[in-house]
């Protein structure tokens, strides 16, 4: 873990896209970013070389948001490698086809509910 006292931001989605973006700029910011990230690992790697090339401090982790215990996972492994959080920036989504909402089938009205942010303050 990082000695100083930088602050701690993890980005969802981050490996690729605005939030690739962003975690750049929030590293070239003084922020210590957590690069989250769901299937590809090699791009969430090459945000985080590129953070570090810079003189930055980054870290990747693998998780699902959709799953509450890989959520609890990511900000364990975060705050663990990179220090207390202090900020999160929740980019990660699911790009699926527009559609009417009378049109939407139930197993992706059942993932759109359970990627909910919503579902956690209950």
């Amino acid at each position: 873990m990082p000695a100083d006292n930088s602050p701690v931001l993890i980005i969802t989605g981050a490996s690729r896209g605005i939030g690739a973006a962003t975690a750049r700029l929030a590293a070239a910011r003084g922020f210590h970013v957590c690069v989250n990230y769901l299937r590809n690992q090699k791009a969430a790697e090459e945000v985080v070389a590129a953070i570090q090339q810079k003189g930055g401090t980054a870290a990747t982790v693998q998780a699902d948001i959709s799953n509450e215990a890989e959520v609890m996972r990511l900000f364990d492994s975060a705050t663990s490698q990179l220090g207390p959080l202090t900020a999160l920036v929740n980019n990660a989504g699911t790009v699926e086809r527009q559609t009417r909402l009378d049109a939407i089938d139930t197993a992706r009205l059942q993932r759109f509910i359970r990627s909910s942010p919503l579902r956690f303050a209950q």
